[in-house]
């Protein structure tokens, strides 16, 4: 006769070969694993009524599922915005540009000039951030940015 920890056993087993084994799984890499305190973004802007230029951000502190930094834009005119920003539960990165630190302003968009309230959606690739930027709730352009070494 089988002990009581050879039927548990055994009982296991079959309902495991009728049911499934839990397996353990590894965890897929979540987007929010490069988007890393320090790390640091580059790559391009495109703005549709002005072109393509260079954009560099720069993630400062993070905390969770927030994070905050800087966004660089090393054109003529120079800009320099701070951002704060979130990482979704879905994988969706959004930053938003709060406060121009450097750079000149414009209150038309048409002539270029620096603004805050630029909003940004990024999908995670990689390591590559692309997404659209908007401004007023209009798409107003799109970015590619790279991680850094």
């Amino acid at each position: 006769m089988l002990s009581s920890k050879a039927r548990t056993i055994g009982t296991l087993f079959v309902l495991c070969l009728i049911g499934g084994c839990a397996t353990t799984s590894v965890k897929e890499e979540k987007p929010s694993a490069s988007i890393e305190e320090h790390s640091v973004w580059q790559g391009t802007f495109v703005q549709y009524e002005l072109g393509a230029y260079p954009m560099i951000l720069f993630i400062s502190s993070r905390t969770g599922d927030a994070f905050e930094g800087m966004t660089w834009y090393p054109t003529p005119f120079n800009g320099l915005l701070t951002i704060s920003g979130q990482i979704k539960p879905d994988g969706v990165i959004t930053f938003t540009e709060e406060e121009v630190i450097r750079g000149e302003g414009s209150e038309e968009r048409s002539i270029g000039g620096v603004l805050s309230g630029g909003q940004y959606t990024a999908s995670l690739e990689g390591n590559t951030l692309k997404g659209p930027s908007f401004l007023n709730n209009i798409e107003v352009g799109h970015f590619v940015l790279k991680l850094a070494d």
